[in-house]
């Protein structure tokens, strides 16, 4: 439940996302797999969208049919059935590194596009430099929640696998440096003390700890952000697909 709250109000990544996805495409059906509580969907309600979801979680997809109108199906993805053709846009944010059968969800987004629909992923690059610089410090491992690790590669094949074509795959701009070393600072904690404590980057603080905080964000975080997505080595990999005409 914290996980599905913590999506819920992100206007600022939503409204990416939505950037995103209507430079491809203005409007239709759009199908959001593990949509949560409807967070995104719910950024596109009230436009020229016809909104549907899958949720495995019951209690969260109907917080979903609550907050956007929209058709949400409580399934797990693997048994969710669905009309071919149906969808303008399928979109998969956080989601695929979840799922035990990657091959299979590419393959249903092909059968459930309409000729020229476009599939949208977002998932933690395995090649950036955060991954090699933390290994196992790294936040988006989360291990065992996460199944798979992709590379620009591995999502080339899959995409060819479904039949579908790479319209583009980028490192956007971020980074996860303060958990990543909220993760090193508690193991280091936890040998020295013998105690399960945790350290957290960004807990309680006073004003001035929150001042130096975000000029910290602002320069070396964020610069570092961005130095990475230009080197195509951010942590985060985000790719559309479109299914031929």
């Amino acid at each position: 439940q914290a996980v599905t709250r913590a999506g819920e109000g992100d206007a600022e990544r939503w409204g990416r996302l939505r950037s995103i996805i209507e430079h491809y495409k203005s409007g239709g059906a759009i199908l959001d797999i593990g949509c949560s509580s409807g967070g995104f969907l719910s950024h596109l309600k009230g436009g020229a969208w016809e909104l549907f979801g899958i949720e495995a979680s019951p209690d969260a997809a109907e917080r979903a049919r609550h907050n956007t109108g929209g058709a949400i199906v409580s399934s797990d993805f693997a048994t969710a059935e669905l009309p071919p053709g149906r969808f303008d846009v399928i979109t998969c944010y956080d989601v695929l590194e979840h799922l035990y059968d990657p091959r299979l969800v590419f393959q249903r987004a092909a059968q459930w596009l309409r000729p020229g629909g476009i599939f949208y992923i977002f998932v933690p690059n395995v090649l950036s430099w955060e991954a090699s610089l933390f290994q196992s410090f790294w936040f988006p491992l989360d291990l065992p929640r996460h199944l798979h690790f992709f590379t620009p590669t591995s999502l080339n094949t899959l995409s060819s696998f479904a039949g579908l074509r790479t319209v583009q795959i980028a490192t956007p701009p971020g980074n996860y440096l303060e958990n990543d070393i909220s993760r090193i600072l508690t193991w280091l904690a936890r040998k020295a003390s013998g105690k399960n404590v945790w350290i957290e980057i960004g807990g309680p603080t006073n004003i001035v700890a929150r001042i130096i905080r975000k000029g910290i964000r602002l320069t070396l975080y964020d610069g570092f952000g961005l130095a990475a997505s230009l080197a195509h080595a951010a942590p985060s990999l985000q790719a559309v697909f479109q299914k031929p005409q």
